[in-house]
């Protein structure tokens, strides 16, 4: 039995056993496992001649583990004795048989029940889908800890006083932007040209020179170095701001430099949302793709801007390219040319050809009001006048938001509570002041902040609570709570409606995006930004693309109900034309990403394995890991972890001037004998992805930087060939990732059940113990049956037991 598995295992006393082991049991141990983990001697710390009968949770998770090596293939060890398939059924049986006896048995035992606090995504989609408030009220809140991979698991999510201070300045924030009591806000539009903004600028600048009678505002006068600089910048041509110089009635953004925006003809002074508009076309490009972005934000160039999006501009015919977008007080729209010259003096700009863009309008429109009073009003309020709320109509109001706000029925004596602290309050507060805080207070009540469930009980409505945290990551709906409130959303066919509901509602790209991003850690691409010296090709656009890729792909699956099947290989992926030829892949135009079919006989793609954000994540920046890429792989594809490295090994330090491959570093590993099994477990996946590259490129040698006699840098170049060829345990030998790929195939079945336990631990927040294991297995066997698809088993979680036990 191999070291790593009783790292994991606990060193348990024969004593006080109830029953005996089955003899047959006893003898494999004794025969295949004792001479490494017995009397004499105990690798990991473990007496394999100790395991006794599940008669507790953590027994059954012991021999859960066992089964679950023994059926990988991972014990015992290649060079160790192997048992005969007869008699390796004979055991599997036994301790499968056990299991269930034990999941019987111990049905009251499931363990710490464990609070779950809402994290900080689930607490910015409830106050959206309440108040209909954005903004940047939760940027204090500490980082949610994750647990299994995730950041929503109940027994990593804890609550700090400091949290709860920052709880009440988010109620502060929310509540401020969600009662009104002024007119509703007038919706204005405005059109002008970037003449308009030039014009402006001029007169700004002379107003300004003006005021300070020919020297700047600060009084400040030029020393005689920087009169001669000035001088000699302008008698070379290299001085003066960049224009907007006219083309026929129109204007160009001449260079990268120059970005107009919106803010001195259009000022937001009312939190909301706003049309934006542009008409733009591309000059003198010559078929080549000008590229168009618009995005908002404040002033402050050390804020991050909300890129609303990019548009493609190929000719001289007039685009209308129009953005929704959720501006607060004082922010702009911005738009920027991403392609061209960076930047000319203004005595240069006239005489330029290069490729500019050229803009015929632009439009600002709002705030764009559906409803007023605004929903978070209507939310608190309903339809009484707050401007003149009084005493009498609290209860009432109360009453009414504290189920909405606890997604619950609410208990006559914590309406009590709330009611009395509203009359504390008006002791010296007017009454809308009062019940201001009084809804603070709420906001800030474990009720509020914490998914409550009954005791040893999943009712309708914490069943409502769960599904629609798992589907929409926010707080369930009346579409949920009506029959939640009738007892019927429990029934089978009232919950797979629901589910197919919510699944086809936009709110559920909220979860596959979220589910995705923490799944395939996908979070982290632009983590480690390779180096521009060996990776010149690596851009922001091309990262955004990367991201954007994986995401799509699984949204596809969903959408489509397209089989698991396709995580290990598909013959198509979700492109754009940026992505598309870093692949190498012809056929594809437009920044918008599409479904597009694959040609095998010129692509290796498919499957997300060959996805450049799953290979830019398992890089370092500078060169490729096949340890880390194969620990990815084990992990968050097929759900068979690797244990982690023993204490005082080395790391494997990358070697880029091309001395020397990563397959005779790995080498070096595995000749530490505490490094061997693991290693050789570990590294095979790695290799069969050495072709491709710390971008997701794909390249048969590695690059190396080359020094250069007589020159201070080195040179980009070829280093030695990629040897992609190893051999990985109870799977095969594979000489380049196509074979390789070929092989997984064999393990399709562990990726379904990865996934579906990636998913119901998502959905629940906890991980999954024993007892959850057969219910694990039949959502498997349910999806396989009815083609595999990711909908499919979404569905089958929901309507699994799993998802309703306490």
């Amino acid at each position: 039995m191999n070291r790593p598995l009783f790292l994991l295992l606990l060193h348990i006393s024969a004593a006080g056993a109830v029953e005996k082991t089955d003899s047959r049991v006893t003898a494999f141990m004794q025969t295949y496992c004792v001479r490494c983990h017995g009397p004499k001697k105990q690798k990991g710390d473990f007496r394999v001649d100790a395991l006794k009968v599940s008669e507790t949770t953590a027994e059954a998770e012991n021999w859960r583990l066992v089964l679950d090596s023994l059926n990988a293939g991972e014990m015992p060890p290649e060079d160790e004795k192997q048992p005969e398939a007869a008699a390796l059924e004979q055991v599997t049986a036994w301790i499968q048989g056990e299991l269930k006896r034990a999941a019987l048995a111990l049905g009251g035992q499931k363990g710490e029940v464990v609070l779950r606090r809402l994290n900080r995504f689930e607490y910015e989609n409830t106050i959206e889908d309440l108040f209909d408030v954005h903004g940047d009220y939760a940027i204090a809140f500490p980082e949610d800890a994750k647990s299994g991979g995730f950041d929503n698991n109940g027994a990593a999510l804890m609550l700090s006083a400091e949290q709860i201070e920052q709880y009440l300045r988010a109620a502060d924030f929310v509540l401020g932007r969600a009662i009104v009591t002024q007119p509703r806000p007038e919706t204005k539009k405005v059109v002008f040209t970037l003449k308009d903004i030039e014009e402006h600028r001029k007169a700004r600048e002379e107003e300004r020179a003006k005021r300070s009678k020919g020297g700047n505002d600060s009084g400040y006068t030029d020393t005689p170095a920087e009169k001669k600089r000035k001088e000699r910048e302008k008698a070379t041509g290299n001085y003066g701001e960049p224009f907007f110089p006219s083309w026929g009635e129109d204007m160009l953004i001449p260079v990268m430099y120059k970005k107009p925006d919106t803010k001195d003809f259009f000022r937001v002074k009312a939190p909301g949302w706003y049309r934006f508009k542009t008409v733009a076309y591309a000059v003198r490009n010559e078929g080549r793709v000008m590229r168009l972005e618009v995005h908002h934000g404040s002033d402050n160039k050390e804020e991050p801007q909300t890129i609303a999006g990019v548009t493609q501009l190929t000719d001289q015919t007039p685009r209308e390219i129009e953005y929704r977008v959720y501006l607060q007080p004082n922010q702009r729209v911005e738009i920027a040319m991403l392609d061209g010259k960076n930047w000319l003096p203004g005595s240069r700009i006239l005489e330029d050809k290069s490729p500019a863009i050229a803009i015929r309008s632009i439009e600002m429109e709002g705030p764009l009001i559906d409803e007023w009073p605004p929903r978070g009003h209507r939310t608190l309020f309903g339809e009484v006048d707050a401007s003149t709320l009084t005493d009498d109509a609290v209860p009432a109001l109360l009453k009414r938001l504290a189920p909405r706000l606890f997604r619950r029925p609410v208990e006559d004596g914590t309406l009590a509570e709330f009611t009395a602290f509203y009359q504390e309050q008006r002791r010296s507060q007017p009454a809308l002041e009062a019940y201001r805080l009084t809804v603070k207070a709420m906001l800030a009540s474990p009720l509020f902040l914490y998914h409550y469930e009954p005791a040893q009980k999943v009712d309708d409505y914490a069943l409502a609570n769960r599904l629609s945290y798992f589907l929409w990551r926010s707080a369930p709906d009346e579409g949920l709570l009506v029959p939640a409130a009738r007892n019927e959303l429990s029934q089978p066919a009232e919950l797979k409606r629901q589910t197919a509901r919510m699944l086809a509602d936009e709110r559920s790209r909220r979860f596959l995006r979220d589910f995705t991003r923490q799944w395939l850690q996908i979070w982290k691409v632009g983590e480690m930004k390779p180096d521009q010296n060996l990776y010149p090709e690596y851009d922001e656009e091309l990262e955004h693309a990367m991201a954007q890729e994986t995401e799509l792909f699984v949204r596809e699956l969903l959408v489509g109900d397209l089989s698991l099947a396709n995580l290990i290989d598909s013959d198509w992926t979700m492109l754009n034309d940026r992505l598309a030829r870093h692949y190498g892949i012809d056929g594809v135009s437009g920044n918008e990403f599409r479904k597009v079919k694959l040609d095998r006989a010129k692509t290796v793609r498919g499957g997300l394995l060959t996805h450049a954000s799953i290979l830019s994540i398992t890089s370092n920046g500078t060169t490729t890991s096949p340890v880390v890429r194969g620990v990815w792989l084990l992990d968050h594809l097929l759900g068979t972890p690797a244990p982690p490295p023993p204490p005082d090994v080395p790391p494997i330090e990358p070697d880029i001037r091309g001395a020397s491959t990563i397959n005779e570093q790995l080498a070096k590993h595995r000749s530490i004998s505490q490094c061997a099994a693991c290693h050789a477990k570990i590294d095979p996946y790695g290799i069969a992805l050495e072709n491709f590259d710390v971008t997701g490129g794909w390249r048969t040698n590695y690059r190396a930087l080359i020094p250069q006699k007589n020159r201070p840098r080195p040179v980009l170049g070829d280093g030695r060939p990629v040897n992609p060829v190893d051999t990985a345990p109870k799977l095969g030998s594979f000489a380049g990732f196509q074979e390789f790929r070929g092989l997984l195939k064999k393990n399709e079945h562990l990726v379904f059940a990865n996934v579906a336990e990636k998913l119901a631990v998502y959905a629940l927040g906890r991980a999954m113990t024993f007892a959850d294991r057969d219910d694990l297995a039949e959502i498997v066997r349910t999806t396989r049956a009815n083609g595999g698809g990711l909908r499919t088993m979404v569905e089958a979680v929901v309507m699994s037991p799993v998802f309703r036990r306490p």
